[in-house]
């Protein structure tokens, strides 16, 4: 049996510590969905130990949220790995340690993120029926003219 729940922000910490209390012990999953400027969506999968039962929590928020560290410790890599694609600040976490050991500048799985090798690389765009058709080449999918040199 899998469920869906979307609450408001404010009862995120309560209402994922209400679950855990009623069996949904195991948080399997934790991620973002960027839907521009500093707005978000934050959904997480919960389940029993078995597996049998599952619940799906989301709810939007402006680039912050509570921490669920000390209802689901398992969370802490899925919010680490959170903060450091999206940008987004859990609030009462005390590992600030990176997800990934890498650098990077910027968060590379929001919507606004230029990826470098797609700016740079030139896109045709659809074959020409014709060699004497003229027309002007089209963007890489996902690149926005304004990121373009």
């Amino acid at each position: 049996m899998r469920d869906f729940q979307r609450i408001e922000k404010s009862e995120w910490q309560s209402y994922a510590s209400e679950m855990k209390q009623s069996g949904l012990v195991r948080c399997e999953w934790l991620t973002a969905t960027h839907n521009g400027g500093d707005f978000f969506e934050i959904s997480m999968m919960l389940s029993d130990e078995d597996l049998t039962k599952n619940l799906i929590l989301t709810t939007e928020i402006q680039a912050c949220i509570d921490s669920l560290l000390d209802v689901y410790p398992s969370v802490s890599f899925h919010e680490r790995e959170v903060a450091q694609m999206f940008g987004v600040e859990f609030i009462g976490s005390h590992d600030e340690t990176p997800a990934f050991e890498i650098e990077l500048s910027g968060f590379p799985l929001r919507r606004d993120f230029a990826l470098a090798t797609r700016v740079d690389t030139p896109w045709p765009g659809a074959v020409e029926p014709d060699e004497t058709a003229k027309r002007r080449p089209s963007l890489p999918p996902g690149v926005l003219p304004e990121w373009s040199p």
